[in-house]
């Protein structure tokens, strides 16, 4: 697995809140990748005992069989308070006190103001911030009682950027930035850390699932970065264990950037055409 550093969370127990995968493979791919899944199995490469949590407990197990070192699967409806804080308990129950907690779940879908419903939103807002609240809010006395552990919340650039079609995913993406801020501030002085993770346009079975494989998708996909590519899963997966372990160890509040170049890149790059932005200029 690239970008593994061995033993970096060597007696160390982690909690991927939706580590499950629901969508269809990538070509050879074997297992379903999706964001949280390989999170948690580039966290149990580098020595983390992993807890994996999905509404289904298949999903949760099939992440579980393929981390090759000490998990837990655990079933747990996000939009539900009281299987979130289930869940933190099962997991310090199964495999000890958490060091890191991962706020992966979330759900797309809804649609433009006007056609939003209250019952889309409010269900996006349920499973993409209330469950991220509720579940620090249930692993922090545990690490306030001991003086450590950082939570990574896995964002997108949706929560500063809008297409103009996805109202819910979109204010909930922005509400997830302030929760993470706010864990940051109240108890960084008790060795908490919180940041985020702002995801651009990864290549998961989930975004597979919402918006195809077919040549035009994927192809837009592509084009929009500056790197011209999508990113991969592993490659989130890398941004939020660096944010995990200890070499972040004076980074809190933030949100790092992993997009491939793509809120960096202006309009006018695309219209001018891909061999005007990557020809060097000389003068």
């Amino acid at each position: 697995m690239a970008g593994v550093t061995a033993g970096r969370f060597a007696g160390r127990t982690a909690l991927v809140v939706g580590g499950g995968t629901d969508g269809p493979a990538a070509p050879g791919e074997a297992l379903p990748m999706g964001n949280g899944r390989a999170i948690a199995m580039h966290l149990a490469a580098e020595g983390a005992a992993v807890a994996v949590t999905d509404v289904s407990a298949e999903r949760a197990a099939e992440t579980v069989a393929a981390l090759g070192g000490i998990g837990l699967a655990l079933e747990a409806d996000a939009a539900d308070p009281d299987a979130c804080r289930a869940a933190v308990d099962r997991a310090v129950a199964g495999l000890g006190p958490l060091d890191v907690v991962v706020c992966n779940v979330g759900i797309g879908g809804g649609g433009p103001i006007g056609r939003q419903t209250v019952e889309q939103y409010d269900l996006a807002m349920d499973v993409n911030v209330r469950s991220h609240w509720v579940t620090a809010e249930r692993a922090l006395p545990g690490m306030v009682e001991r003086g450590r552990g950082a939570f990574v919340f896995v964002g997108s650039v949706a929560g500063a950027w809008s297409n103009g079609f996805a109202l819910s995913y979109e204010t909930s993406k922005a509400a997830q930035l302030a929760l993470a801020r706010h864990i940051a501030v109240r108890f960084g002085s008790r060795g908490i850390r919180a940041n985020t993770v702002v995801l651009g346009l990864i290549a998961s079975a989930m975004s597979r699932r919402e918006q195809g494989t077919d040549g035009d998708t994927l192809g837009w996909r592509a084009a929009l970065p500056a790197l011209a590519r999508q990113g991969t899963p592993e490659e989130a997966a890398a941004a939020v264990a660096f944010l995990a372990s200890d070499d972040a160890a004076y980074v809190t509040g933030t949100e790092l950037v992993v997009d491939g170049g793509l809120t960096c890149r202006s309009p006018d790059s695309l219209f001018r055409g891909r061999d005007a932005v990557a020809a060097p200029q000389g003068g």
